[in-house]
């Protein structure tokens, strides 16, 4: 069996891509997991630093994340798919780092992840996520493009 990681950016254009990765013959015997990891920010102001998001906030995060994802798996998976699916939500100052990591302990045959699309000026200075693992990753990569309109 496959071990596929879907990494999957909350915003409604990523998702809406991943939701088309439904019946796709990459998922077929393969146990899924359903990945995001937020970026911990540090901002310093005159008197002390200050964490977002903070630990604090990591349950409810993790939460309404877990529900995103799922809602994603639901149109994705097949029913058995879904009942062994996992879904996971990470806090990292380098997302990029922990799910490289996250690969490697899973033992990861494939990734997908959905890009942005980002090109031009916007494109040049953004530091894609996409690009990164097309670089590091430890298993092989599906990139899901935005369709142009």
């Amino acid at each position: 069996m496959k071990n596929i990681v879907i990494c999957a950016s909350l915003n409604d254009d990523s998702l809406n891509l991943l939701k088309l990765l439904k019946g796709n013959d990459l998922l077929k015997d393969a146990k899924l997991h359903f990945v995001h990891c937020f970026e911990i920010q540090i901002y310093t102001s005159d008197f002390s630093p200050y964490i977002f998001p903070t630990e604090d906030t990591y349950p409810e995060i993790e939460k309404s994340t877990e529900a995103i994802l799922k809602n994603v798996a639901k149109e994705v998976c097949t029913e058995t798919q879904f009942k062994n699916a996992d879904f996971k939500c990470f806090f990292s100052h380098s997302p990029k780092e922990k799910i490289r990591e996250y690969l490697k302990e899973e033992k990861a045959d494939l990734v997908v992840v959905a890009t942005r699309g980002k090109h031009g000026i916007e494109g040049l200075f953004s530091s894609s996520f996409a690009e990164h693992l097309l670089k590091y990753s430890p298993c092989d990569i599906h990139v899901l493009r935005p369709v142009e309109k």
